[in-house]
């Protein structure tokens, strides 16, 4: 009871902050407008107009402050003035945050003709900190890095805590992008500690955020939930409740992810309330979601179901499929720990669709940003070419034959390389469909695994007797939930094949009532844990061995499974000693069973997809073994795998 009265006590002190917050902020901008309608000096209204976009941006309105900011620049050329670099610094960080790179990055290039007009060496700490951004935004980040650096060191001379500051934000964003989160960190806090606080409100909060993240993913959560409370005590006096309600589901997750599930639950329920107040409905469905999972997790189900279901509805009215997909795979899981496949299977199926639609958008994204590349390139390359025949005219007609010649030749290898980059671009874009394809097929695999291992299981459970039904039940709910997990990756290490694997043949041998023997032998040269390979390759193979080789079998099975390196693959052998195909075959047809087995079917379609992904020949090979009476006496499927790190 007192910790409830706490909790909303907190929301309530919250809430007032944000609105006191807001009235003062609202008096602020409401001078700047008097100041507007009646000053008629554009040096004042042209500050003026900075003053704007700055409270704009750092009020999230981001519209508001591009508006301000052109009006800024214009009025400065206008006058004949060089705009102050200001204006496109909000324009910049507003196109950042908006994901605009393109944009943001063309707004550096006036600021670099502006500062190569000015001898003063603190312009010249300005030049080479944009030059860094420039180098950032093109990609190449080791000359990026060399600014920033050369830009501190000026920056620091010159007492000029701006533009270090700018400059350690620039290294943060490299290291980022480089995926060198501890150097990333320690840039970031040099930029907290030099930066602003009133200037750069809006970006310092940003980077708080990113800051506690990088203590969470590397597993010191106390640091980061010390920085994610600063924060909210900052986003709260500034009315940012927005930021509030993010900082705080980032906290409630921070507990969650450590097992804190008691301060999760806490931090959820106030980052819920708080949601609600700003009508945020898709924070709203990731908290109910999530307060659905830590009942969940302490075996509460109805009270998780109910959670679930709200957080489904909500979801469902802002259509956030990518909500949906989380929330099916998890009561999936659910549903599978507590013994009720059915449902299990229904709400994995739904997890299937809403993923399969996030990936197709994905997929058509990624295809309209490659057809846009290409025709944009295509048309620069066009226009640079139509200037090279133009200027060779201009030679034809000045009677400059030599020069018309020598251009005549610039322009066909111009026209030749151009044809070669094309061709390639067009090979690149079909090498991600095939990429993004295959990965389509491999998740229509998931639902037809487990279809099977759910007939496994019913008929085991009807068969036996409670001890084992239950011992049945507990490998199944570890196999699907590996299954859920290993489903999400296109390829995975071996080690994680190899415990799925284990899992299946284990689950079989007790179906079989251990008619069959197994053995899975991997060289001491494979990595497993480094190595890769696609996922859910080797499982069908073996079914197929245990369902057609072994079933019909007289005596005692035996199965053996083993990886050894081979050149630049990993062969992969399962060996039987059933019955043989052919004689498989002569009983599939007894029974008239024409239909091709739908694992191996999709199996072999991703075999050509990797083929084509990898360039590289992954084969597989079938050899019928005799006895030596030349009767059958086994098969062998031997896969030559690519290695994959």
């Amino acid at each position: 009871m007192i910790s409830f009265i706490k909790n909303n006590l907190r929301w309530l002190i919250t809430i007032l902050l944000l609105s006191a917050c807001s009235n003062q902020a609202y008096t602020q901008i409401d001078s700047l407008y008097d100041v507007l309608s009646t000053e008629r000096s554009d040096t004042i209204r042209i500050r003026c107009y900075l003053e704007m976009s700055r409270y704009y941006e750092n009020h999230d309105l981001a519209d508001s402050a591009l508006i301000y900011a052109g009006k800024g620049i214009k009025l400065s050329e206008d006058i004949g003035f060089d705009p102050d670099i200001d204006f496109y610094l909000i324009m910049i960080e507003i196109y950042d945050s908006k994901g605009d790179y393109q944009k943001s990055a063309s707004l550096i290039s006036p600021i670099i003709e502006i500062l190569k007009k000015s001898k003063d060496p603190e312009d010249e700490a300005r030049l080479m900190n944009f030059t860094g951004w420039l180098n950032y935004r093109s990609g190449k980040f080791v000359d990026g890095i060399e600014d920033f650096e050369k830009a501190i060191l000026l920056a620091r001379e010159l007492g000029m805590k701006d533009v270090e500051a700018e400059a350690n934000l620039g290294l943060g964003r490299v290291y980022y992008n480089l995926r060198e989160y501890s150097q990333e960190e320690i840039y970031y806090e040099r930029y907290i500690e030099l930066a602003d606080r009133d200037e750069k409100q809006s970006t310092i909060m940003s980077i708080m955020l990113r800051l506690g993240d990088i203590k969470r993913e590397s597993g010191r959560l106390e640091e980061s939930i010390e920085t994610y409370s600063t924060l909210i005590d900052l986003a709260t006096k500034a009315g940012d409740s927005l930021r509030v309600a993010n900082t705080l589901n980032r906290m409630a997750w921070g507990y969650y992810q450590f097992e804190r599930l008691e301060e999760s639950l806490e931090v959820y329920l106030e980052d819920l309330e708080i949601s609600k107040a700003i009508q945020h409905k898709q924070l709203i469905a990731n908290c109910l979601g999530n307060i659905g999972n830590i009942y969940r997790d302490w075996n509460y189900f109805e009270k998780a179901i109910e959670y679930y279901t709200l957080s489904i509805e909500v979801s469902g009215e802002t259509n956030d499929v990518y909500n949906l997909a989380w929330l099916y795979k998890d009561i999936s899981a659910m549903y599978a720990n507590m013994g009720r496949y059915e449902l299990a299977y229904d709400n994995f199926m739904l997890h299937s669709a809403y993923n399969d639609t996030l990936m197709s958008d994905d997929y058509n994204r990624r295809i309209l940003q490659a057809q846009a590349k290409y025709e944009r390139e295509k048309s620069e390359q066009e226009l640079e070419l139509m200037q090279v025949r133009l200027q060779r005219n201009n030679y034809i007609l000045f009677g400059l034959g030599g020069l018309s010649i020598l251009v005549i030749v610039i322009a066909f290898l111009f026209i030749r390389t151009s044809r070669l980059r094309s061709r390639q671009r067009l090979e690149d874009m079909n090498h991600r469909i095939s990429a993004l394809t295959q990965k389509n097929l491999r998740t229509q695999m998931n639902p037809h695994f487990i279809f099977n291992t759910l007939n496994s299981i019913q008929y085991y459970v009807f068969q036996n007797d409670r001890i084992a039904s239950n011992n049945y039940l507990t490998k199944f709910a570890k196999l699907i939930r590996k299954t859920l997990e290993n489903s999400e990756h296109p390829a995975i290490p071996i080690d994680e094949e190899i415990d799925a694997l284990e899992l299946y043949l284990e689950l079989e041998s007790l179906r079989f009532k251990e008619k069959f023997d197994w053995k899975i032998e991997i060289d001491e040269e494979i990595d497993t844990y480094m190595y890769k390979i696609p996922t859910m390759l080797i499982q069908p193979f073996v079914e197929n061995a245990i369902g057609h080789g072994l079933m019909h079998k007289e005596g005692k099975g035996y199965v053996h499974i083993g990886m050894k390196l081979d050149k630049n693959c990993i062969l992969c052998s399962i060996e039987d000693n059933g019955i043989g195909r052919e004689k498989a075959m002569e009983i599939k047809n007894n029974k008239k069973e024409n239909h091709r087995s739908l694992g191996t079917s999709i199996t072999e379609s991703r075999l050509k997809l990797v083929n084509s992904l990898y360039g590289k020949e992954m084969r597989v090979d079938y050899t019928d073994m005799k006895d030596d009476n030349g009767e059958a006496c086994g098969t062998r499927v031997e896969i030559c795998i690519p290695i994959i790190t």
